[in-house]
């Protein structure tokens, strides 16, 4: 006869645990392999490897030793699946390219561009390969889904993960699905081969578009209807922003939620008519609902996870959830073997850890307290802790109020998302608007109610991998039957000690300028030592500053951000408003202007002290800052004319960050006396991102420069840096010239004999320049580990 144990043990599948284990530890792999790996194994790698495996595969047998077999098996099995995948990513062939595809997907509009895929027909290298495309929004009308087209377009490789080992699982995930993009200037460069045949999927999902776009709804209205019926992004980034500040981003975008709760609904309803068959009815449910949303990443894990559920449901759970749930995310696992570097993977892990294992050693802590409320507020309070980590490590920081947001905002998604997909279909016109309003009023009032962020640093990351470890343990422990009070207040007392220190970082020992990538804009992050640390712009989205914050975290910054906007344009100010909210900000300030109302659009209200002009300056820590322009408020028909141009003073190095300021300021900054008295070795980053309208040759004369920072993002439709500027630097003799979007972003730190340049792909440099300074007659002294790449080589000896 079972005891109160055994029989716990047998439902909690106790014995299997050995199968997360070895799932967390392959999930390591692609965290720790470089991106750019082109998946060759040496003879040696591989009889080594398979002679670990036939060694692991009898110690199954043995309960001690089965974790370990597992692990080696799996992480095995991972390896051989990423050194497949780079060797088929390597063989793609990039560049310009001829191809014969058809459209397999209905078109989205997202932001001023138009997203759909192509399924490749020809050449035979890339046939069967599905590749997003963007079209501009205006001009000709992109061709019909199901019509094949021909034509010449430019395949762009997906970029390689920063170096920082933090950031890579954003990279990693965005390759995962395409590793090459198709970007096209106009629908007119496609031939069309034919009339549209689409298959009949397609046909529903288009079908299924047209009934969408006759609702006639408002627009974020509908941005919201779109993505939670649909899987359509919406159309403009702050509403995916205020979603993803707080915390309730799982519920916008269709993803394993919503196809849980379609397979709930079917169950529900089935079981109420028929009382058998309910598991295969939902799993019919949710089959249906990801044909017709597309069978994305997030779907598919979904999908799996409700298969896993219904079947253990229907089985009395016979079935453990460690197997079912678990054996789910292994087969996910099989054939992605990078998923342990998806960020929704590794989400919806630790919920479910939180969610099914922790909440009630969670709830035992709280019982002495809360009584009959600790079960159900443990339920709440679990997935959060146990999610921290991780959010902490992908995103920069936790939902400040994301418990109560998924209180308020779960229940209505529940109840909207199959409302919306039957109004879909059969619209009611009095229906369908009161639930538009409905949707408004959660996309206006609601969610941005509850969009904070308490931002935290990761620049220190064993104790986050720690963390999340030690929830995976709890839940062991738990489904062991173990005691684990002293484990559950040991996590929390952890998980309270890192949100109070803001994190884990160190302080920076030299002067850094760090140029983050956010694509064409500038965003620039200086730290100097014994201050707080400074930014000089926000890029131009609310996706820019969400990346601002990650590179915060991951440079383990903790305080308060001073914030420096040079002038009103998009792609310099566009992030301010997200930015204030995901990171606390000691101080807002930026180019004075006769008409304070041109910073408008970026902020209702600026701050006290907001205006900046020459004869401002400061002190951080122990570097000067001065404002060298503009010398008033100025009424510029251009507003680049009036960005402020800021001097850094640190030791013997001098920086000057130009913003967007054009030749016409540098020659006026040449009359009032700049750059000044003194020997300083100095970096410039030039205005309006190496334009062929800033950089004067006079000006570059007169500053001498030993390193150039250009902010110009990977192909950007500008063509910036110009051939102009270029030239002009090498002229001048400027021996390290560096352009941002070539190397993903760009860190240049003060070394006592010149400069350490770290791209965001991984590339380090340490410059040397013999003094005094630099001239054109000496060459530089560099130590490298290989080369600058694109238009960067282009400025040196």
């Amino acid at each position: 006869m079972l005891s109160r144990t055994g029989i716990w043990q047998r439902f909690s599948g106790a014995g299997l645990w050995g199968l997360p284990w070895a799932l967390a530890l392959a999930c390591a792999l692609p965290w720790i392999i470089p991106e750019t790996w082109d998946g060759q194994l040496s003879p040696k790698l591989l009889w080594l490897g398979w002679i670990l495996v036939l060694i692991a595969l009898p110690l199954l047998a043995f309960r001690r030793w089965r974790v370990l077999s597992l692990a080696v098996i799996l992480a095995w099995i991972t390896l051989l699946g990423l050194a497949r995948k780079a060797r088929w990513e390597t063989a793609l062939p990039e560049g310009v390219v001829e191809l014969e595809a058809r459209v397999c997907a209905p078109w989205s509009v997202v932001g001023e561009r138009r997203v759909g895929r192509l399924e490749v027909l020809a050449p035979v290298s890339l046939k069967g390969l599905e590749l997003p495309v963007t079209l501009p929004l205006e001009g000709e009308a992109a061709p019909l889904p199901g019509t094949p087209v021909r034509f010449r377009g430019e395949l762009r490789k997906v970029g390689p993960a920063p170096g920082f080992l933090g950031e890579r699982p954003l990279w990693r995930a965005r390759s995962d699905e395409a590793p090459r993009r198709v970007h096209l200037r106009s629908a007119l460069l496609m031939e069309v081969l034919g009339s549209p045949a689409p298959s009949p999927l397609l046909r529903f999902q288009v079908f299924m578009r047209r009934r969408f776009d006759a609702l006639g709804l408002p627009p974020l209205a509908k941005d919201l209807w779109g993505a939670l019926t649909l899987g359509l992004p919406p159309a403009r980034d702050e509403v995916f922003s205020a979603f993803a500040e707080s915390g309730t981003i799982h519920t916008l975008v269709v993803s394993g939620l919503q196809v849980t709760l379609v397979m709930g609904a079917a169950l529900w309803l089935w079981n109420r008519l028929f009382r058998r068959g309910s598991a295969w009815s939902a799993s019919a449910a949710g089959l249906a609902y990801a044909l017709l949303v597309g069978f994305s990443a997030p779907v598919w894990r979904g999908l799996l996870m409700g298969f896993a559920w219904a079947l253990g449901r229907e089985s009395g759970w016979k079935l453990p959830p460690v197997l079912t749930l678990h054996g789910a995310l292994l087969l996910w696992m099989l054939f992605h073997p990078a998923a342990g570097c998806e960020p929704g993977f590794l989400l919806a892990w630790s919920a479910l850890l939180g969610l099914i294992w922790g909440a009630e050693p969670l709830a035992g802590l709280l019982a002495p307290l809360l009584g009959r409320w600790a079960l159900p507020l443990a339920r709440m309070a679990a997935p959060w802790f146990s999610t921290l980590p991780i959010l902490a490590l992908l995103h920069g920081g936790a939902p400040l109020w994301g418990i109560p947001a998924n209180l308020l905002v779960l229940p209505l998604v529940v109840f909207l998302t199959p409302l919306c997909l039957v109004l879909t279909l059969v619209p009611i016109p009095g229906i369908v608007g009161a639930t538009a309003k409905l949707l408004a009023w959660c996309g206006e009032g609601v969610t941005p109610f509850f969009a904070r962020v308490l931002p935290l640093a990761t620049g220190i990351l064993w104790p986050w991998i720690a963390l999340t470890l030690g929830w995976l343990m709890l839940a062991h422990f738990h489904a062991h039957f173990r005691r684990t009070r002293a484990l559950v207040l040991g996590l929390v007392l952890a998980s309270l000690g890192l949100l109070a220190s803001r994190g884990t970082g160190v302080r920076p020992q030299a002067l850094s300028l760090e140029s983050v990538e956010i694509g064409q804009g500038d965003a620039l992050l200086l730290r100097v030592p014994g201050g707080e640390a400074t930014l000089v712009d926000t890029g131009g989205s609310p996706w820019s500053a969400r990346r601002l914050v990650r590179v915060l975290s991951r440079r383990g910054v903790r305080e308060p951000v001073h914030l420096i906007l040079t002038h009103p344009h998009g792609d310099h100010a566009g992030g301010w408003s997200t930015l204030a909210r995901l990171w606390p900000l000691a101080s807002v300030r930026g180019a004075a202007l006769a008409y304070p109302s041109d910073w408008h659009p970026f902020a209702p209200s600026l701050p006290s002290g907001f205006p900046l002009m020459r004869g401002n300056a400061w002190e951080r820590g122990k570097a000067q800052f001065s404002v060298r322009w503009p010398p008033a408020p100025l009424a510029l028909a251009d507003a680049n004319m009036a960005s402020v141009v800021l001097r850094v003073r640190w030791q013997d190095r001098e920086l000057w960050l130009m913003g967007d300021a054009l030749a016409i300021q540098e020659r006026d900054l040449l009359d009032e006396g700049n750059p000044g008295p003194g020997s300083f070795r100095r970096l410039l980053k030039p205005g309006h991102h190496g334009g062929g309208n800033a950089t004067d040759r006079a000006w570059i004369k007169a500053l001498s420069p030993e390193v150039v920072l250009i902010t110009a993002g990977r192909h950007n439709r500008f063509g910036h840096p110009d051939s102009v500027t270029l030239a002009t630097l090498e002229r001048a003799g400027v021996p390290w010239v560096w352009v941002t979007g070539e190397h993903f972003g760009v860190c240049l730190e003060v070394h006592p004999e010149g400069w350490r340049i770290t791209g965001g792909d991984g590339f380090h440099s340490q410059v040397s320049v013999p003094r005094p300074r630099f001239s054109g007659s000496w060459p530089p002294r560099s130590v490298s580990s290989g080369p600058p790449h694109g238009p960067a080589a282009a400025a040196l000896p």
